[in-house]
């Protein structure tokens, strides 16, 4: 079995189990022994890919965060950040012909080549290139690369995320709703997901409410505002208070609980200074009166 030499994976190996509250003994539960970890911690033991790898999965990391945790993955990010700030600028057409480039180079590392060809085809499509349904395939294909080859959560969560809204753009709603229910049905005991969990169910609701399941809805909602509460995050509470008062409408709760709901939606967008939503949810609410 290949081995991994490098002396950055013991200091790596510990950091990450400690960051997440684990000891050597609930690390090496059914993949080693804790004198194995205790021995790659140390230096004195050099771990196979196949150890190597299923210690990935279990600290919810990729293998370059063992193999070279500060340039390796820097410049990941740096092209990440890159493309993600043209797609949301809607530069289809840079994103495809650079990711172009970089896949035919065969100077591009694998790990640089995967995150490639996750923008390459989403913009295939945007460009009318693939259809939705050859792109939901592509992206399929490229997750399991992620699950098998090089184990990375968020990654896994942006690419199911993505398959999920192309159907749920394309009106196959019930596609869109089993994507999302195995989305959250992933692991998120890493912290560093909470925030993607609470992102995933603001969209996941959005598309129940469309579908009329509004029950599942709710419910999804009521565990996001509590998730976002305990962690402290605001990013999205006042979307999903918003969320829940077009729900419970659907619903139809008293209407004191829905306007409720909409005046907590509308102080925190007032806390956090966002006009633009507080205009909306003053109108959502006078228009709910006004029937």
């Amino acid at each position: 079995m290949d081995q991994f030499m490098s002396p950055q994976i013991g200091l790596a190996l510990r950091r990450l189990r400690k960051k997440h509250n684990l000891t050597q003994k609930d690390l090496a539960n059914g993949i080693c022994s804790q004198a194995e970890i205790s021995k790659i911690e140390s230096g004195t033991h050099s771990p196979t890919v196949e150890l190597l790898y299923a210690l990935s999965k279990r600290l919810q990391v990729p293998l370059s965060a063992f193999l070279d945790p500060t340039n390796q993955q820097t410049n990941l990010r740096t092209i990440d950040e890159e493309l993600l700030y043209k797609f949301r600028n809607q530069d289809f057409e840079g994103i495809y012909k650079q990711s172009k480039v970089a896949l035919s180079n065969a100077n591009t590392s694998f790990e640089h080549s995967l995150l490639y060809k996750y923008y390459f085809f989403i913009c295939s499509y945007r460009l009318g290139k693939i259809d939705y349904r050859t792109c939901i395939v592509e992206l399929q294909n490229l997750s399991n690369e992620y699950s098998t080859s090089y184990y990375s959560p968020n990654m896994l969560i942006r690419i199911k995320s993505a398959i999920a809204n192309l159907y749920s753009e394309n009106r196959s709603f019930q596609y869109s709703i089993n994507v999302y229910e195995e989305i959250l049905n992933l692991n998120f005991d890493n912290d560093d997901l909470i925030v993607d969990r609470i992102r995933i169910s603001y969209n996941f609701s959005k598309i129940l409410l469309e579908f009329q399941k509004h029950n599942r809805a709710l419910t999804i909602i009521d565990e996001a505002i509590e998730t976002s509460l305990k962690f402290k995050d605001m990013s999205l509470l006042g979307q999903l208070y918003s969320q829940r008062a077009a729900c419970l409408d659907k619903l139809g709760a008293p209407s004191q609980e829905i306007i409720r709901t909409f005046d907590k939606s509308y102080f925190l967008f007032e806390l956090l200074g966002m006009k633009e939503y507080q205009k909306i949810i003053k109108t959502m609410k006078e228009e709910y009166l006004a029937r």
